[in-house]
């Protein structure tokens, strides 16, 4: 009897169990099913992702943007590499539904401490919108005021999930802003504009209007160290201003840049600052390192797939990520829009490689000429002018290093970097006459 009674415990146990167990999985569907973005478009859906554990998801932990009337690019921090899908879904009138693109991340949960739609409204980007869409996907939604073009692409180191989309030009040019997903973005610069109250922009004789300058590093981010203690990030960034207000003076054309202090700026907002600005050129300059101290000389990069294994290692260097990232990642190029400006670009480099070259050979002497070069340079990727990277010298080279913190070495490197400009606008002068 005892045996019996013992049984019908354990069965009516297993019962009770099973209902709870029930009821707790229908409570926590029902929960992620109240996370979904509001409004969010559930077609088509993707694939749903493997089971994985939490432990195994990426996160997603921020999301900003840089913007203009005409191209916005948004940025998702990840956690670790995750596989994304985009899909573009077309203005409906009836409906009265904008165009839109979302962006289902797999694999990945939603990490952010708001997941309220985020405002744009900067003539091109109405909203974004995120959510997580089921257990393993978290959807992003682009509510556009136009569309015209987008692409995307991850970078590595940290990873992050980088949105391009383009579109209609509006007839005012806005400053290029950038806000997180905290709260609504205040309508301030994201770029630095060495003019606090610049100028209408008017095109100057040569064509080019504005120059966007890239002081590479800055901030927490000191790039190569000399043997006495120089950093690449104060070079570069002197050179850079003293560049930029020779170019407003003697070439009248408005000057951008990325940074005008000691701060850091990501790669990936660099590229977005001149695309916002809707700038002719861009041009980041840098200054070399090597473990062999003896290494000398001028190089100037533009972004094209090299297989070249220096190349390859100085963007590992540049890019802040290891030499099989790089090489990974080469299949970016195959489908990015800058490409349609590579040949601008190769012909800005090979100006600015022999004006620095000859230039510099008065206050240094032989000056090595290490050539015009290639590289996936991720300071480059996404760029939609003519745009190119000079490694102005070797901080690790003792001479060259000591000579390139001195301001009449460093006035010297701005003259002959203002004179490659001056050919290149010249020549494209001359190419829009023909």
């Amino acid at each position: 009897m005892r045996t019996i009674a013992t049984s019908l415990f354990i069965w009516l146990y297993a019962v009770v169990l099973i209902v709870s167990l029930s009821a707790a999985a229908a409570l926590c569907a029902q929960n992620l099913k109240s996370e979904a973005p509001q409004n969010a478009d559930p077609e088509p859906q993707a694939p749903p992702a493997p089971a994985n554990g939490a432990s195994d998801k990426a996160r997603v932990t921020g999301l900003r943007f840089l913007s203009s009337p005409a191209y916005t690019r948004v940025m998702l921090d990840l956690s670790q590499e995750a596989k994304y899908e985009i899909r573009q879904l077309k203005e409906d009138l009836a409906k009265g539904t904008p165009p839109r693109i979302y962006i289902d991340i797999s694999g990945a949960r939603l990490a952010l401490t708001s997941k309220e739609a985020v405002p744009v409204e900067d003539g091109l980007l109405k909203q974004i919108r995120i959510g997580q869409y089921s257990a393993d996907v978290v959807r992003v939604v682009l509510d556009m005021h136009s569309l015209r073009a987008h692409n995307a692409f991850i970078l590595p180191d940290p990873y992050r999930l980088v949105v391009d989309v383009q579109g209609v030009k509006a007839p005012v040019e806005a400053a290029a802003k950038e806000a997180p997903a905290k709260k609504p973005p205040a309508k301030r610069g994201a770029a630095s504009n060495e003019d606090k109250k610049p100028a209408p922009i008017t095109a100057a004789p040569s064509g080019i209007r504005k120059i966007v300058l890239d002081p590479g590093h800055g901030g927490k981010d000191p790039g190569a160290l000399g043997p006495g203690g120089s950093a690449e990030k104060d070079i570069v960034l002197s050179i850079a201003k003293k560049l930029a207000a020779k170019l407003k003076n003697e070439m009248g054309v408005q000057v951008v840049l990325t940074r005008k202090d000691d701060r850091f700026v990501a790669l990936e907002n660099r590229t977005a600052i001149a695309n916002a600005e809707d700038a002719d050129l861009f041009i980041s300059l840098h200054m070399n390192a090597s473990v062999n101290g003896e290494a000398k000389g001028i190089e100037t990069y533009y972004l094209d797939n090299t297989s070249d294994e220096a190349a390859l290692r100085l963007a590992a260097r540049e890019n802040g990520t290891s030499r099989k990232n790089v090489s990974d990642l080469q299949f970016i190029l195959s489908d990015m829009t800058q490409n349609m400006k590579l040949e601008d670009s190769i012909s800005l480099a090979h100006r600015l490689q022999k004006s620095a070259v000859s230039g510099m050979a008065k206050p240094l002497g032989e000056v090595k000429d290490l050539g015009v070069k290639k590289a996936l340079l991720y300071v480059l990727v996404g760029a939609r002018m003519p745009s190119v990277l000079v490694e102005m010298f070797f901080v690790t080279n003792r001479n060259e290093g000591r000579a390139m913190s001195q301001a009449s070495t460093q006035d010297a490197m701005v003259e002959a970097l203002m004179r490659g400009i001056q050919e290149y606008a010249q020549a494209n002068l001359i190419a829009r006459t023909l």
